[in-house]
């Protein structure tokens, strides 16, 4: 049985949190660079700077509010 950490209830719930993937630097310096290039490398550009979300599992106290990481 899960408890929260903080306070010792046992109303809790657990969350899927979804967390979006944001472009760095280095891929953003890579897509003007290969835009600068010719029309074929543009292609490429896409591949390169794919972004994604990590789907994450938190779980969340009723009574407190505490959020806590699995």
């Amino acid at each position: 049985m899960l408890k929260c950490k903080h306070c010792g209830s046992t109303n809790i719930t657990v969350q899927a949190v979804e967390k979006q993937k944001k472009r760095g630097i280095i891929m953003s310096l890579i897509w003007i660079i290969l835009a600068v290039c010719t029309c074929g490398l543009i292609l490429l550009i896409p591949l390169l700077t794919k972004k994604g979300s990590k789907t994450k599992s938190v779980i969340v106290c009723q009574d407190c509010g505490k959020i806590t990481k699995t």
